[in-house]
């Protein structure tokens, strides 16, 4: 039997080699400011969209409001869809509209005044689906500008369309369906229609809740990708881990450091959402509730967690499961470098994978196509950007979702595995950078003791 000492997955002194990484990172000036800097990011950029918010509705009021002198006399309105909106519907009271005399008819008169309004509202067959249309109408030699009736269309389609939801008493997935028409060659099954209307998510619910998941990993993996690479190479230039390599097995002394630059990551991004829920919170409570409404806690990253009660949980093991996984490979690019300039292609690798899964992250779930879903939640390195909110919000199967963690767990197995036989031949190599197939290749070769 071998000595724990030549085994090659021992990770005895890996706690030593985590300390001593993390105090080190911590040490170094510019790890310091990254840190405090990315949580002051993440804390203002809620405050900031509140801002931003509150500017561009003030702007919006600006710009929409009309001088209640205008030379306006008369609105008319025409409506010839089923959905009942007359003239009471409009509520122009707190417009400069509201001047106006509003009148109902039910057709567009041959001449109109140069003081008057006609808004048409009709329903129109297209090809593929039918639509709403609104018009405004005035003369030839109107008095009103085009500034004026833009600011009159816009405040008549926002209620017009909270009129026809109200008619259909749908939520925002039916609403969507709706809107989309009946398509040709398309059916709709009874099994199918009952199950939109009792879904628990909208599709833009599931959409914002998966944008904002897929950040929080995209900036996990970055990160901690570029920092890992990076850590390797210093100390592999130094010369320093050949001396660290005499009391410490080579597994321990990546395994350590790898976990280490993940707590340095992981230590931010936890504070900073905390700070992030503090400042939407106090902003929440300071701006008027139509604002916020408006930003609806689009930057505030906690309320991930607890958005699906219990089920959110999940999300959480899954996110350090893929955080792990992409940790260990940018560990084995890295320790595959020979110079300072080598480590930008390892990191350049982990990003395209990274933003590969970001990408799928955002784009997928506006997909609405459940093969597609199921299909990529269970493909390695992307799936974890899609399966644990789809499972959640019941557009993953459980099976697909469950498959997609065993093989991202047999990865990070492999990978561990090519890190422990590859590791101490890795990091005394100087002679070139090391591809991947490389590494696969002596990662098979007979390990000597």
């Amino acid at each position: 039997m071998k000595k724990s000492s030549n085994n090659i997955y021992s990770c005895e002194g890996i706690s030593k080699v985590f300390a001593f990484t993390l105090a080190q990172t911590f040490k170094n000036r510019t790890y310091r400011m990254s840190f405090i800097l990315f949580i002051v990011m993440m804390m203002l950029m809620g405050p900031i969209n509140y801002l931003g918010t509150s500017a561009g509705m003030n702007a919006a009021e600006s710009s929409d409001a009309i001088n209640d002198e205008m030379d306006l006399k008369r609105i008319l309105f025409v409506n010839t869809t089923y959905i009942p909106f007359t003239s009471a519907n409009a509520e122009l009271a707190d417009t400069g509209f509201g001047v106006a005399e509003l009148t109902d008819a039910e057709a567009v008169p041959e001449h109109l005044a140069d003081d008057e309004i006609a808004v048409l509202i009709d329903r129109q067959k297209g090809e593929e689906q039918s639509t709403y249309m609104l018009n405004a109408i005035v003369s030839d030699h109107s008095n009103i500008t085009a500034a004026e009736l833009d600011a009159l269309c816009d405040h008549l389609l926002e209620r017009f369309a909270q009129a026809r939801r109200e008619v259909v008493n749908l939520g925002d997935t039916q609403m969507e369906i709706l809107q989309k028409g009946l398509q040709q060659g398309s059916v709709l099954s009874y099994e199918d229609y009952e199950a939109e209307l009792n879904a628990a998510y909208t599709n833009r619910q599931i959409s914002s809740y998966n944008m904002l998941y897929s950040i929080i990993l995209m900036i996990l993996v970055a990160l901690t990708g570029s920092y890992v690479v990076s850590s390797v190479m210093e100390e592999k230039t130094s010369k320093l881990v050949e001396n660290l390599m005499v009391s410490v097995r080579p597994l321990a002394l990546i395994m350590g450091k790898i976990l280490a630059m993940m707590c340095y990551v992981f230590l931010m991004i936890v504070i900073g959402a905390a700070l992030s829920y503090v400042s939407n919170t106090i902003m929440e409570s300071i701006t008027e509730p139509s604002i916020s409404r408006e930003v609806g806690g689009m930057l505030n990253f906690s309320r991930l967690f607890t958005f699906a009660g219990a089920k959110g949980i999940l999300m959480l093991p899954c996110m350090i499961l893929t955080y792990f996984m992409y940790s260990i490979l940018a560990g084995l690019l890295g320790s595959a470098c020979t110079r300072t300039e080598d480590a930008s292609s390892a990191i350049g690798a982990v990003t395209m994978l990274n933003m590969a899964g970001y990408m799928v992250g955002v784009i997928v779930p506006n997909v609405e196509n459940h093969t597609v879903t199921t299909v990529v939640s269970i493909l390695p390195f992307v799936s974890s950007y899609v399966a644990p909110v789809g499972f959640i919000c019941g557009r993953v199967p459980l099976w697909a979702f469950l498959l997609g963690v065993a093989l991202q767990i047999v990865i990070c197995v492999l990978l561990f595995l090519i890190c422990a036989r590859t590791y101490r031949k890795l990091i005394v190599n100087d002679s070139k950078r090391l591809r991947f197939s490389e590494i696969m290749k002596m990662a098979f070769q007979k390990e000597v003791a």
